[in-house]
């Protein structure tokens, strides 16, 4: 198929995860009457699990239901073992959410779960639905990628600077190491690996991708719409839970081998980018069913991700070992609350801590307890976020790295530290982990649980999160944050000599670094701010100062400042220098009225985006990739998305030359298997603790 249809989809803020329904919308490559999923000319592992599902986009004008008139794979007519899978399913507690039925008796739809093809080659599926005495036929075809484990490579380290486009890289180079007879004085951990590659970002629906179905694209290797993480859309688009759905690398490891699955962000640890590598759904915006998903947990227990009907997403779904970061809201009831300084919890009311607890993870909650944790048991970490009020971040977010500084007395803005800013920092942010020291927790728990392999995700995602209030200066801090974590991981990679490390971006926003400002002048009012920015030779170079070598300059704001462009962008106000806090540009819904509170004598620029967007915004910019140990050498050049996870897969099998890589594949086209219903072996049994 050419994919398809005018569908109903769920299209959800990029950065605050709020829903806005779109009917109808006519997407490129979603336009046909009748629609094969997973998406066409995606390449696929030899058993890696996916959802296959045949569906229409228009209901029919006779009001006759339509039907499936054939299936064929490889020329061998599959219609039979298709319904007999649909039957089978059908059988099952709440089997009509199982098979993905449409509500509108006028549309077709149904979904053989957790198929796969087991031999390498070329598939193609036909599908004809009758559609009121209409034949329409649709065409997919697949490849799939030969998988053997092979070599010496057992750990993937996956680093995601969110939104970290290559002039990010400059600035934190520039920021941290400065310029000296004309050349960079020094070069980042993440400038050190020795191959880099360009990267391309776009979703099956636009141009422009957000964090979730980039992520998907490495984690299953299938394009999918902005907002989905692993899963498609469909003709149903009231339920978010019963979507086609397709296995991650992850999962498949965790299945066919039994590596271990670790998450460490700085963002709520079901957003975006951890959710790619955790979890399958249509809709990023369903925190609290990704949470429980995490644990394999479904429950009709009046919990928000029910059992009856979800067969298939449990069976396809693996246990997430490692799980750090903020976000305690879609973990805890509201009685729990003001436990961690935040204004939203569950709406089911329900305790995932405890269920955590009884299958024997550890729960933390600050940088002491979770050093504590022991390493032979799975981690839950749930850490405060930036609960002041006015943050541009919010409860839910880790605070900037510079923030976390600041509280610790490692760096200051304008020579100010925690108690001189406003608003203060509090002094809870000193006991909040920081990105490279929950990476070292993760490393060290998956090495004890799983010595025979592992996958780790490790996201910095306030890169993204402070670039869209257009917190500039906090937004370079994050790279570094990144760097200092890739320093950890590139030394245990050396020890360990089985590690492959990935550095890139899920996409780009729209920095670009402008040039200098003298903020000793604009502080002091000499400086007109629109004669701040000098560019050109009147740059000159910048003067940041990093005395203890942590990685960090010390204050954020010398006399001698970077200053960043941005593209992409609502109105705002900004006199040059570090906010004492992270603010919204623009507020009121509308982003042409600037936000009183921020910077209100501060040149004013205007928005270069629609009303309706109130932050800054991603870009369709290619992004950098590098890597580090065995099969690196994959990710040279110019790749799309999707080719990552192509690529881990071959190097895992033991493919080190790029030249390698179409042994992988062949032109082959074998039959079709009769669908297995999934066994799955029984987990280890783990220590339980009670929950304290």
């Amino acid at each position: 198929m050419q994919a398809a249809g005018m569908a109903l989809v769920l299209v959800l803020s990029c950065w605050l995860g709020t829903t806005v329904p779109a009917y109808a919308q006519p997407f490129n490559n979603l336009q046909d009457e009748v629609r094969i999923w997973p998406t066409n000319n995606s390449t696929l592992l030899v058993d890696q699990r996916f959802d296959l599902r045949v569906e229409s986009t228009f209901p029919a004008e006779s009001g006759q239901e339509p039907t499936l008139t054939s299936l064929r794979i490889n020329g061998v007519d599959f219609t039979n073992t298709f319904r007999e899978g649909i039957n089978e399913q059908l059988q099952l507690p709440g089997g009509e959410l199982e098979i993905g039925k449409p509500t509108n008796a006028g549309l077709f739809g149904q979904t053989l779960r957790n198929y796969s093809f087991e031999n390498p080659g070329t598939y193609t599926v036909e599908a004809t639905v009758n559609i009121g005495g209409r034949s329409v036929f649709a065409r997919n075809t697949y490849k799939v990628q030969r998988f053997q484990r092979s070599g010496n490579l057992s750990r993937i380290i996956f680093y995601v600077g969110d939104g970290v486009g290559v002039p990010l890289r400059t600035a934190a180079r520039i920021m941290e190491y400065g310029v000296k007879d004309g050349q960079p004085a020094g070069y980042m951990q993440i400038e050190q690996m020795p191959e880099l590659g360009l990267m391309s970002t776009h979703s099956l629906d636009s141009i422009i991708p957000d964090s979730a179905n980039t992520a998907a694209a490495w984690a299953s290797g299938v394009k999918t719409i902005n907002n989905a993480m692993n899963a498609v859309p469909d003709n149903t688009p009231s339920n978010p839970f019963d979507n086609p759905r397709v296995e991650t690398l992850p999962q498949y490891m965790k299945r066919k081998f039994n590596w271990g699955i670790g998450l460490v962000t700085t963002a709520f640890t079901t957003d975006a980018t951890p959710g790619s590598f955790g979890t399958n759904i249509v809709n990023r915006g369903q925190n609290p069913a990704i949470a429980q998903s995490y644990f394999d947990f479904f429950s009709d227990d009046g919990y928000v991700l029910p059992a009856t009907g979800y067969k298939g997403w449990k069976d396809l779904a693996q246990p997430v070992d490692v799980i750090l970061g903020p976000g305690a809201r879609n973990y805890v009831p509201q009685s729990r609350r003001e436990e961690f300084r935040d204004t939203a919890s569950r709406p089911d009311g329900k305790d995932l801590t405890e269920v955590a607890s009884e299958l024997g993870y550890s729960i933390v909650k600050d940088l002491n307890q979770m050093n504590s944790a022991p390493n032979n048991r799975p981690i839950l970490g749930l850490f405060l976020g930036d609960f002041r009020q006015g943050s541009a971040l919010g409860a839910s977010n880790i605070p900037s790295e510079l923030d976390l500084l600041i509280s610790r007395g490692l760096a200051k803005i304008e020579g100010r530290g925690a108690n001189e800013l406003n608003p203060p920092i509090p002094s809870e942010f000193a006991s909040i982990p920081t990105l490279a020291e929950m990476h070292q927790k993760a490393i060290a728990v998956l090495d004890q649980l799983h010595p025979e392999g592992w996958i780790l995700l490790v996201e910095s995602s306030q890169s993204d999160k402070l670039a869209h209030p257009l917190d500039t200066d906090r937004t370079i801090y994050e790279v570094l944050a990144l760097d200092k974590a890739v320093k950890g991981g590139r030394e245990y990679a050396q020890r360990s000599g089985n590690t492959l490390l990935i550095v890139t971006s899920d996409h780009a926003q729209g920095q670009t670094i402008g040039g200098t400002v003298d903020s000793v002048g604009i502080r002091e009012g000499r400086i007109d701010l629109r004669d701040a920015m000098r560019s050109f030779g009147g740059a000159g170079f910048t003067n940041y100062v990093d005395a203890d070598r942590n990685g960090f300059p010390d204050d954020a704001t010398p006399s001698r400042k970077l200053a960043i462009g941005v593209s992409a962008r609502p109105v705002f106000r900004t006199d040059f220098l570090t906010d004492d806090i992270n603010r919204a540009p623009a507020v009121g819904g509308d982003g042409t009225q600037v936000n009183p509170a921020r910077d209100p004598d501060g040149l004013l620029l205007t928005a270069d985006l629609q009303r309706a967007t109130t932050v800054a915004n991603h870009t369709a910019d290619d992004v950098a990739i590098a890597a580090e140990g065995p099969g690196s050498t994959l990710f040279n050049g110019t790749i799309d998305n999707i080719q990552v996870f192509q690529r881990m897969a071959a190097a895992i099998s033991g493919v080190r030359d790029r030249n390698a890589l179409s042994q992988l594949l062949t032109e082959t086209r074998p039959d079709p298997q009769r669908p297995q219903r999934p066994v799955r072996p029984e987990p280890p049994v783990r220590p339980v603790r009670p929950f304290r």
